[in-house]
């Protein structure tokens, strides 16, 4: 007779357990989409729109979507759950507001996650706007200082309140005031001032007051930037520009470019182009997409003691919304390597939906852009199993600092849409 190892027995068990409470939630999280769509009914795809009556101003429209409802399994690392999400917006006149609310199985949580989310909180009239949300690709001037920031932090796959950050401006016509401030603690300053319809100036302040902890480091650097830029119209839709910023306390930089974009209805294609003078303690875009993940030791770059003068070349192609590509590439005479960034997107036959992305710091030549040389991707897929039902599969993978390690993130749901 066999005898089993009361080990073994003890992880079957648990394993066991873990797939009843996962079969269970399953169980009734179809109940709870069966109730929702005998409530609203196979009508209810579009959004609901409400009249309110207003003695000033007239009829004002209220649009509430009640959003996306989605079941899925989310897998980071060892941890595993099952999760309902639910994701309503609202808008009213120049508010807006987006919630995430996610319901999940188990006690076992990836990091970061959490039950409500405030997605975005807007106010927008044209004229002054104030947003507090996830910021991403936020870009000041012509990017010396900041290009391309988000706000994200490494880890979750799903978005929760570390990750988001205010954003406001006030437009007076002859000038542009605007500001920033995330939940880790990076506060900016913009004004822009037109003077003339051939020349547009800017003055930017960048601060960041907890800093962060370079890869490899063990203290935080504390970094602060100022710049000055302006921009002019020229012939044929191109556009001169020229930036001066300094990393205070580090060094400074200049950057001269041209940049060109045209649509033809059908299609719009940009690209720009710059040379870039730098001295040995100032690192470009510092304030970055990677800044929340895995930020620029800018003290390695000082140490350097070279002067760094390169160039920065961008293309970007889109095609009736159906299809892009943006690709970066990033180069100086002092490095034997290169940052090669790319986005992407389409909409294939029968409403499939991709996305995807690639960040490469170490660029040297094409053997370098295999994940073993420190590549980062990621991206989605949509497919519609029918009006109301898509199946969505989300895929991560990045340099986590906290963990010292890369980690693959996971996320695929069926999402019931109303």
């Amino acid at each position: 007779m066999e005898i089993q190892n009361p080990r073994i027995k003890a992880q079957n068990k648990s394993k066991f357990l873990k797939f009843k409470s996962h079969l269970f939630f399953c169980f009734k999280i179809g109940i709870y989409f069966g109730f929702l769509v005998l409530i609203f009914g196979f009508n209810s795809v579009n959004a609901e729109l409400v009249t309110m009556t207003s003695s000033t101003s007239g009829p004002t429209q209220l649009q509430s979507n009640i959003g996306g409802m989605s079941i899925g399994f989310i897998k980071v690392g060892s941890s595993e759950i099952v999760n309902l999400a639910w994701r309503p917006d609202f808008k009213l006149g120049p508010w807006g507001a987006g919630l995430d609310i996610n319901l999940s199985s188990g006690n076992e949580k990836p990091s970061g996650y959490e039950n409500i989310v405030a997605r975005y909180v807007e106010y927008d009239d044209s004229k002054k706007g104030l947003r507090y949300g996830v910021i991403d690709r936020l870009t000041w001037g012509h990017g010396l200082l900041m290009k391309d920031y988000s706000s994200r932090i490494a880890g979750p796959i799903l978005l929760n309140n570390s990750q988001l950050g205010a954003l406001a401006y006030f437009d007076a016509d002859k000038f542009i005031v605007r500001a920033m401030g995330t939940h880790s603690n990076i506060y900016g300053l913009r004004v822009e001032e037109r003077i003339n319809p051939m020349l547009k100036l800017g003055q930017t302040f960048i601060t960041d007051t907890n800093g962060t902890t370079p890869i490899g480091t063990t203290e935080a650097q504390k970094v602060s930037g100022i710049g000055l830029d302006a921009t002019v119209p020229l012939p044929l839709n191109f556009e001169g520009y020229a930036e001066l910023a300094q990393l205070v306390g580090y060094g400074n930089g200049f950057n001269a470019g041209v940049s060109w974009a045209y649509d033809a209805m059908v299609a719009n294609a940009s690209f720009l182009v710059e040379y870039r003078l730098l001295n040995k303690g100032f690192v470009p875009g510092y304030f970055n997409a990677d800044y929340e993940t895995n930020p620029i030791n800018i003290i390695s770059a000082e140490a350097s003691g070279n002067v760094k003068n390169g160039y920065y070349a961008q293309f970007g192609l889109s095609a009736l919304g159906l299809a892009g590509l943006k690709i970066a590439y990033e180069n100086y005479n002092d490095s034997t390597s290169a940052a090669l960034n790319a986005d992407a997107y389409a909409k294939l036959p029968q409403d499939v939906e991709v996305t995807g992305y690639y960040r490469q710091p170490d660029f040297a030549n094409f053997r370098s852009l295999t994940l073993e040389q420190g590549a980062t991707i990621g991206g989605t897929l949509a497919y519609p199993i029918n009006q109301m039902l898509r199946a969505v599969v989300h895929y991560k993978k990045v340099y986590n600092p906290t963990t010292a390690r890369v980690e693959e993130s996971e996320y695929v749901e069926l999402q019931l849409r109303f």
